[in-house]
C-alpha cells in the first residue's frame, strides 16, 4: 500500500513509562527502536504456535520482513512500541509489542501481541489504550484492526476499550475492530484513570 508523508503531521513525543504488571513485576514502556531488531526477532520466535497465528495468522515462522517493519515506522505517522522486563542478570528482555501504521485515510491500523508467559498480566489492554491516547494526541479520524475470529480473549478487550466488532463479510475467519476517536474519548471518559495513571505505573 503507497503512503503519502504529511509533513504537518507532528509526532506525539513517547517517553519511557514504568509500568507494574498484576504479578508485581516492573516493566518499561518505551518506543521500539532500531537496536531491538535482534529482540525482537526472538520475541516472535519465542511466541507459542497460537499466539503467532492470532498475531500474524501464521503458526510458521515470521519472516525478518514483518519483523523488520517493527521498527521501520514513519516517525511522524506511525507508532511502534515494546514493553520489556530486565532479568536478573540486567538484560532486557521484550514481553509485549504494540503498533499502529497510519493509512491514507488518516486511520490507525493497529496490532498487539503479548509473550505467552506475561498474558493474564493485563498488559494488552493498557496497549490498546495507550495507542488510543496517542492515536487521539495525533488527531486520528478512528483507529480499526483485524482480529481472529476465533480469538475471543482479544475481541473482548478491543470492545472493552470501546471498538466495535464486526465479522467481515469477505472473511469469516476474521473480525474487523474500528472505532472513531470521539468514540475512544466518550469511552475514556466513562472508564477515567488519573492523568498521570500510565506515568505511575
Amino acid at each position: 500500500m503507497s503512503r503519502v508523508e504529511d509533513d504537518n503531521q507532528v509526532a506525539t513525543p513517547i517517553s519511557e513509562e514504568n509500568w507494574t504488571g498484576r504479578s508485581g513485576a516492573r516493566l518499561t514502556l518505551r518506543p521500539a527502536r532500531g537496536a531491538d531488531q535482534a529482540a525482537l526477532r526472538m520475541f516472535v520466535d519465542s511466541l507459542s504456535r497460537e499466539s503467532r497465528y492470532f498475531r500474524f495468522l501464521t503458526g510458521g515462522r515470521v519472516t525478518d520482513e514483518i519483523v523488520q517493519g517493527f521498527v521501520s515506522h514513519r516517525k511522524a505517522r506511525d507508532v511502534a512500541l515494546v514493553v520489556t522486563y530486565r532479568e536478573a542478570d540486567g538484560a532486557e528482555t521484550i514481553v509485549a509489542n504494540a503498533e499502529y501504521v497510519v493509512n491514507e485515510e488518516d486511520v490507525a491500523e493497529l496490532a498487539v501481541v503479548v509473550a505467552d508467559a506475561w498474558q493474564g498480566q493485563g498488559l494488552g489492554r493498557r496497549l490498546i489504550q495507550r495507542l488510543q491516547q496517542l492515536a487521539g494526541s495525533g488527531q486520528l479520524r478512528g483507529m480499526r484492526g483485524d482480529v481472529l475470529s476465533e480469538n475471543r480473549r482479544m475481541l473482548a478487550i478491543m470492545r472493552d476499550c470501546g471498538f466495535s466488532a464486526r465479522r467481515n463479510p469477505e472473511d469469516s475467519f476474521l473480525h474487523e475492530v474500528s472505532l472513531t476517536l470521539a468514540e475512544a474519548r466518550a469511552s475514556a471518559r466513562e472508564h477515567r484513570m488519573p492523568r498521570d495513571w500510565f506515568a505511575a505505573h
